[in-house]
């Protein structure tokens, strides 16, 4: 027996060993693995320790799950799958939840700024101090087009931003992003060619 269909007669055999019955849908012992494990992980904590421990017992007194398996009665429930013609659109997530998906990721010391945004609208990330947002800009991959500068709002926080590309002259682009690396830490490569020798 394969360990697709090894998990598929062990979790049947623990869901009817406590009377539940089966769900199966699928035309693949994976797709009727997950249905199955979908149904077991619903299960309350309490029930799923006691359908483990009972199809424990059964395999450890009849010697294995194939005999375990056919000395229950099983009831089986098959769902028909429905092929649909057209895909199903998905619902499109609201500006609000997009910007609730991104900010989970953001530490509780760097917080949302209550007025300043970025280009797309949503708030800035606050740094609170200089040094941790000069680290962090000099990981990002578009670091010579960043900018680190204090908020106008929150005294003593930072935000990175972007050199506005259509308000600055190329010549003064460099000036500003440079000018918070002393010149003895910049590349030895020639910016005009960007970066090309």
């Amino acid at each position: 027996m394969t360990s697709c269909k090894q998990k598929v007669s062990r979790l049947a055999l623990y869901l009817s060993s406590i009377g539940i019955s089966l769900v199966a849908s699928g035309s693949s012992y994976k797709q009727l693995l997950a249905g199955l494990q979908q149904q077991y992980d619903e299960l309350p904590i309490d029930q799923r320790k006691l359908a483990r421990l009972t199809g424990r017992r059964l395999i450890k007194t009849l010697g294995s799950i194939r005999t375990a398996l056919t000395s229950l009665p099983l009831t089986i429930v098959l769902q028909d799958q429905k092929v649909s013609s057209a895909p199903v659109a998905s619902r499109t997530k609201t500006r609000a939840e997009i910007f609730a998906i991104i900010s989970r990721r953001w530490s509780a010391l760097t917080p949302p700024c209550p007025s300043c945004r970025m280009g797309n609208g949503y708030p800035k990330r606050s740094w609170p101090t200089r040094e941790w947002a000069d680290e962090v800009r000099a990981r990002q991959h578009d670091r010579a087009t960043l900018n680190v500068f204090a908020c106008p709002v929150q005294p003593g926080y930072w935000h990175l931003g972007h050199i506005g590309r259509r308000t600055v002259a190329p010549s003064k682009a460099k000036e500003i992003c440079f000018h918070s690396i002393p010149p003895s830490q910049l590349p030895a490569t020639s910016m005009e060619t960007g970066g090309h020798v």
